[in-house]
Parts: C-alpha cells; sequence; structure tokens
C-alpha cells in the first residue's frame, strides 16, 4: 500500500476505534474458521501469529487452542482495546508487511487485515510466512472477494480506508511453492462476497 494511503486507513481506525471494535463484535468470533484451522494442527499449544488482532475479538477465540500467541496490529488505538479486552495476552505494534516473523510458526491467521495490502506486499508476507512456518503448518487469510484492484472507500463517515480485493486463485497464484490450498470457500456477508483460504506447509 502507498505509504499515503496506508497511514490514512490506520487513522481511520484510530479516531473512529469505538465504532470499529462495536462492528467487529457485533460480527463475532470467527470461532468456527478458528476451530478448523486447528484442526490441521496435531500438536498442543502451536504456535500462533495473528496478523492484525484488531480490539482482540477473535484472540480471545485462540487462545483457548494454545498458549502461545501473538497478536499484532498496525492501529494504536486497536490495540490498546485487545490489551484491555484480552488480559495477560501478547500483542504489539506492528506492520503486518515489514514484520519479522518469529520461526517455527504453526498457525498463521489473517482475519481481514491482508486486505489492506497490495498485491506486491501480499506476496511478500507469503513468502516471509512460508519459511517461517513449520512442515505442515497453516496459514488462514480471509478477504473481500474481486478481481484485483483498488478502492479507498469512506462507507461509515469515519475516514477513508483503502482496500485492495482478490479472488482466492489470485491469492493461489501469488504463493510461493511450499504452500498448497487445503481449504477454501466463498461467502456472502451483508451483501459483499468474502472468501476463506488455508493453506498448509509442504
Amino acid at each position: 500500500m502507498i505509504l499515503d494511503e496506508k497511514r490514512q486507513t490506520i487513522e481511520t481506525y484510530n479516531k473512529s476505534v469505538v465504532d470499529h471494535a462495536k462492528k467487529f463484535d457485533e460480527m463475532g468470533a470467527r470461532t468456527e474458521d478458528i476451530l478448523k484451522t486447528f484442526s490441521y494442527i496435531k500438536k498442543p499449544n502451536p504456535k500462533t501469529i495473528e496478523l492484525g488482532c484488531g480490539n482482540g475479538r477473535d484472540a480471545k477465540e485462540i487462545i483457548k487452542h494454545t498458549n502461545d500467541y501473538l497478536g499484532l496490529d498496525l492501529s494504536e488505538e486497536m490495540l490498546r482495546l485487545a490489551q484491555r479486552n484480552v488480559p495477560n495476552t501478547n500483542f504489539i505494534l506492528a506492520d503486518l508487511e515489514s514484520y519479522v516473523l518469529p520461526e517455527e510458526l504453526d498457525v498463521i491467521f489473517a482475519f481481514a487485515s491482508l486486505l489492506h495490502s497490495d498485491k506486491k506486499s501480499v506476496s511478500e508476507v507469503l513468502k516471509r510466512s512460508c519459511k517461517a512456518l513449520n512442515i505442515g503448518g497453516v496459514f488462514f487469510i480471509s478477504s473481500k472477494y474481486g478481481h484485483y484492484h483498488k478502492e479507498t472507500i469512506d462507507k461509515e463517515g469515519h475516514g477513508p480506508k483503502t482496500y485492495y480485493f482478490y479472488t482466492p486463485e489470485e491469492i493461489e497464484r501469488i504463493a510461493p511453492e511450499g504452500l498448497r490450498v487445503v481449504f477454501n470457500e466463498t461467502q456472502d456477508f451483508k451483501g459483499q462476497k468474502w472468501f476463506t483460504v488455508i493453506f498448509q506447509k509442504t
């Protein structure tokens, strides 16, 4: 994402954190997706990272399956909420596009976070993720469905946010050779088409 667009998107999240958090909570945690993702890992306390943890909505569910969790986000205000909502849990302020992932990961979650990154950045995240994951490790991605393009939207009147639309096939094409798709699903949510992809490292 262009630096000015990224800064603008972060600022929109920061200044409207209460409304965004309320919307996230009303949608509910991705409990079934979290269960499905962990079903691919047959070990206790898999090493898990969440790229774009927001207000900690999904972290509450993820930590039921592991004691080894780290959530990162680029919005200071969202992170502050996450730390309050899910105390005694590891959260850090970091940019998923440049963050150096820890080694020997088992699970990576990206719930509606890569949709703020362009194709080059997503490709780099996938490459770094493949390198960081253990064999058999998984990477869950959910994003807005659409042939690749960019939109800057101020839908709720909080300020502009920049989104990148992808299809599952486009995500698969830019993924490195070591990641294979083990799950792929599309859904319609309030008139917007979304997709879910789970990669596994071979």
